[in-house]
């Protein structure tokens, strides 16, 4: 048994060391969240602050700059804010 838990463990090792992703933790401040283009974005909110972009079908505020990221994840887009 120790055997098998300790190949189980190398396969794991190595399938990780070879291109598979990793989590990189995010380097930005409290509210706000990493894009896929690395830039810190301010998460969504119930009140638009500065900066917000559209308000989202769920009713939050996105602040996403990217098109396809901004209310991604919300239910699609009620109104643009800003282009």
């Amino acid at each position: 048994m120790k055997n098998i838990l300790i190949a189980s463990l190398m396969v794991a090792t190595s399938t990780t060391a070879f291109g598979q992703a990793q989590y990189v933790p995010s380097t930005c401040a409290g509210g706000y969240y990493q894009n896929a283009d690395g830039v810190c974005v301010h998460k969504p909110t119930a009140v638009p602050h500065e900066g917000a972009t559209a308000l989202c079908r769920d009713g939050l505020y996105s602040y996403a700059t990217r098109g396809p990221d901004i209310c991604a994840n919300h239910g699609g887009i009620v109104e643009l804010l800003r282009e």
